[in-house]
């Protein structure tokens, strides 16, 4: 029995690989000569015409025709949608603040039933893409709640009005054109809704992804990220597979560090083996690192010294790839080790984030003073943690990209 289980999966896995390379054929062929970075139409101004043009761009890419004109009866422009893309305040929370709500007991009890609920299929999942149940697991229920909050925003109009608007029109446009596709393939259904993004079903998977890596996991022929959670499992895994995913690795544990740490070694761009890392004081929390000493890990801090401390190993940089914010990269990790019986992170009681107004200001400053921090929009990303360290060695503070209210204040200076 163990034989034939494994010939099935084995074969599955080559009607996927011919599968992929089929959908990559067509998809360059969908887009033509369309350059990287450009938009197929002109963005902003009359939302009829633009409708009519980029439903032109559809048909001449091959999509049916009366497909893409019912499609377009279906995408109203959404004033509600525009307004949560600028609203987008989520990744203003600390990481602790954001991982009070995470991280909370119904996703891990929930989690860890959907594991066992679904075990066949996490089996099968790793099997083949080298995925744990624990990872796939956390981002189901980062995204929806393990299905339960997939979104009820009309994904066709969420697309054409992220479309029409200038700010990103680049990739909406794309992706709009990507699900009346879907639709045409009768993949989705013209009244689909999903989150005000665009994204769709249980794992939150844009149009353009679902034609690549939409599979069928509970064997009906049919790909159902909505209604089906075998097909979201597997699709999750076949996109984290496709990511770089590395079989059999660790993605990031929680560890511990001696006084007189040099905390200015930690950071995104300052990977050290982890036979370096323990000749500078780092422990594992549960006392056994995972990897050999040899493998390359990141030290990250999502809330200064004081608060948890992880090294970040080769797999993580899939979770950036899934979502580019920090804070919810470094959640959905824990969120999986978690899944996997790690205990709760340890917390020393940092000093609390600086509210908007205040990052703001010190974005605006550390600008002004020729350091790069992105968009001044209050998020402490990325760029603004590696500016606030490198004003803090300056100023002699500990150089933990921590921006803390005395900081702020000699900056003012």
């Amino acid at each position: 029995m163990k034989y034939f289980k494994i010939r099935k999966y084995l074969l599955k896995k080559i009607i996927y690989q011919r599968k992929i390379k089929l959908l990559l054929a067509f998809l360059i062929a969908f887009q033509g000569s369309h350059a990287l970075g450009s938009t197929l139409v002109n963005c902003g101004g009359d939302y009829k015409i633009f409708l009519k043009d980029i439903g032109s761009k559809a048909i001449q890419r091959g999509v049916d025709k009366n497909a893409v004109s019912l499609a377009l009866k279906y995408s109203k422009q959404s004033k509600k949608v525009l307004e949560m893309d600028r609203r987008q305040s989520t990744f203003r929370l600390s990481f602790l603040d954001f991982t009070k709500s995470a991280i909370n007991s119904y996703r891990l009890k929930n989690g860890i039933k959907n594991m066992e609920k679904y075990l066949n299929i996490f089996n099968s999942a790793e099997a083949m893409y080298g995925v744990p149940a624990e990872v796939i697991t956390a981002f189901w229920g980062m995204e929806t709640d393990f299905g339960a909050v997939q979104g009820n925003f009309s994904t066709l109009s969420a697309l054409a009005t992220l479309g029409h608007d200038c700010r990103r029109p680049e990739i909406f446009q794309e992706e709009y054109i990507a699900a009346i596709k879907l639709f045409a393939d009768d993949l989705i259904e013209k009244e689909i809704t999903g989150a005000w993004a665009g994204e769709i079903g249980q794992v939150q998977m844009l149009p353009s992804d679902i034609l690549i890596y939409g599979t069928d996991g509970d064997g009906d022929g049919l790909v159902n990220l909505k209604k089906s959670s075998p097909d979201a499992i597997l699709t999750a895994a076949v996109l984290i597979s496709s990511m770089g995913w590395r079989p059999n690795e660790p993605w990031i544990e929680e560890v511990i560090v001696t006084d007189g740490f040099p905390w200015e070694k930690a950071g995104f761009g300052r990977e050290l083996t982890l036979g370096d890392w323990k000749n500078l004081g780092v422990k594992s929390r549960i006392g056994k690192f995972a990897v050999a000493n040899e493998t390359k890990a990141t030290l990250l801090l999502p809330q200064g010294s004081k608060g948890p401390k992880f090294l970040a190993y080769p797999n993580f940089d899939v979770y950036l790839r899934w979502n580019d914010s920090f804070i919810y990269t470094v959640t959905a990790a824990h969120l999986a080790t978690r899944l996997a019986g790690a205990p709760k992170f340890v917390s020393n009681d940092p000093e609390n984030i600086l509210t908007l107004r205040e990052m703001v200001e010190l974005q605006k400053i550390l600008k002004s003073r020729g350091l790069n921090v992105g968009k001044v929009d209050g998020i402490l990303g990325r760029n603004t943690r590696q500016s606030v360290r490198q004003v803090q060695m300056e100023f002699g503070f500990l150089a933990d990209s921590w921006p803390t209210k005395s900081l702020l204040k000699k900056l003012k200076k």
